[in-house]
């Protein structure tokens, strides 16, 4: 089944034309825009440098342009403005059979009418490949995907997880320099995903190839890509490698977008007291506040003191007082008494629920906690992984330019 893709890539590569690894291939986009007739954008000024044998993951909500990105790179949808390079030459008018591509889409894409033979097939056929020869690889591909039984069905015949392996031999099997992903595993189950994205990492490692990949799912962000672009409203709000784009998120979207549970967002007032940078969260509710030291604290009384920012912390980064007492920053929050308004079991952790200032946040602890819906925790910060948003721009106020090469 899928857990023999990684023989089946090191087959086709096997298979490949001589020379195959020496093959660049990488991809430019310099101001490209998507505008429709009725002169909305669906993309706006995208500028992204794609390198060779990159995994690099799209990711945002329905309707941040990032299919429509993947596609303008394809050669399916025309560029309205700005300029796309592919190897170093302009490819803007390059018909898409020219741009030595393979797109996996959504709902597969296979030929209804053609048996999966034939799908499989037609990539080589269409390329004037004798017959001896494709009978030979769809043989192969069909033995290492355990579909060789499936060879004289149509695509109506079968199920989701074999339609997706169908479409991705379809794919791997033309030899590509690029393969344009738009998330395909959406319409799997969650087990064959999990499966599907352990597999989706050898097949980089082992073809050795550039990869673009659409997704909505932040799951499949962070653990296949090797670079982020995170995506909104057309625009592209960060791009950087998944670790980066967890721990220094440029602004709020990106910071609350990424996670799950996602960040915990508060409104505080900054203020100074002996000396220490304190921040009140609740308005005026005086009694909840938390202190805030070194570099950070420093920032926030040089740029925001007086006024108001949005303060951030992850779930695992609170803490009940016995671990944050061990932890040295027990006395850093003040106040953090909250309802539990729910709580979840997930096995190795729980995580609790409660709600503050209109939102519900989360705490992620322990799974010996025995707190119950309806009681009340106090919660205490690690203020080192505190993060702050301008209320204006939402910029992220410690955002380092300079964190990968920390």
């Amino acid at each position: 089944m899928i857990v023999h893709l990684s023989a089946f890539l090191y087959t086709s590569v096997q298979i490949a034309e001589k020379g195959r690894r020496n093959t660049m291939s990488e991809i430019t986009l310099k101001n490209v825009s998507k505008i429709y007739e009725n002169q909305q954008y669906a993309v706006r000024n995208v500028n992204l440098e794609i390198q060779d044998k990159e995994f690099v993951i799209l990711v945002g909500p329905s309707g941040c342009g990032k299919s429509t990105t993947l596609r303008m790179i394809a050669g399916l949808e025309d560029i309205s403005d700005g300029e796309l390079y592919i190897d170093g030459e302009f490819s803007n008018y390059c018909e898409p059979k020219d741009r030595e591509m393979s797109m996996v889409f959504q709902n597969y894409a296979l030929y209804p009418n053609m048996t999966v033979y034939g799908n499989l097939a037609y990539a080589l056929k269409i390329r004037k490949v004798p017959k001896d020869e494709i009978k030979k690889r769809v043989h192969e591909v069909a033995k290492i995907l355990e579909i060789e039984h499936l060879l004289d069905r149509k695509p109506s015949a079968l199920s989701g997880g074999q339609k997706q392996r169908v479409a991705m031999g379809s794919a791997i099997i033309r030899k590509p320099k690029v393969f344009l992903m738009d998330e395909p595993l959406s319409n799997l189950d969650a087990k064959l995903r999990t499966q599907m994205r352990i597999e989706l990492a050898k097949l980089h490692r082992e073809m050795e190839t550039t990869i673009i990949y659409v997704t909505h799912d932040q799951t499949e962000a962070m653990t296949l890509g090797t670079k982020i672009v995170v995506m909104k409203d057309g625009f592209v709000q960060q791009v950087a490698p998944p670790a980066e784009i967890y721990n220094n998120p440029a602004n709020l979207f990106v910071a609350g977008f990424i996670g799950a549970p996602s960040m915990n967002f508060f409104e505080a007032w900054v203020a100074v007291e002996e000396g220490r940078t304190l921040l009140y969260l609740g308005g005026n509710e005086l009694g909840k506040k938390v202190y805030l030291d070194g570099k950070k604290g420093e920032i926030l009384q040089r740029q925001k003191n007086g006024e108001k920012v949005i303060l951030g912390i992850r779930p695992e980064d609170i803490y009940e007082y016995e671990e944050a007492k061990r932890r040295g920053f027990e006395k850093n929050s003040v106040g953090l008494e909250e309802k539990v308004i729910a709580r979840e079991l997930l096995g190795a952790e729980v995580v609790l629920y409660f709600q503050a200032q209109g939102r519900n946040q989360a705490v992620r602890l322990n799974p010996e906690n025995e707190t119950k819906r309806g009681e009340n925790i106090n919660l205490y910060f690690d203020t080192e992984k505190l993060y702050a948003f301008d209320m204006d721009t939402q910029e992220n106020l410690f955002y380092k330019e300079d964190f990968t090469h920390e």
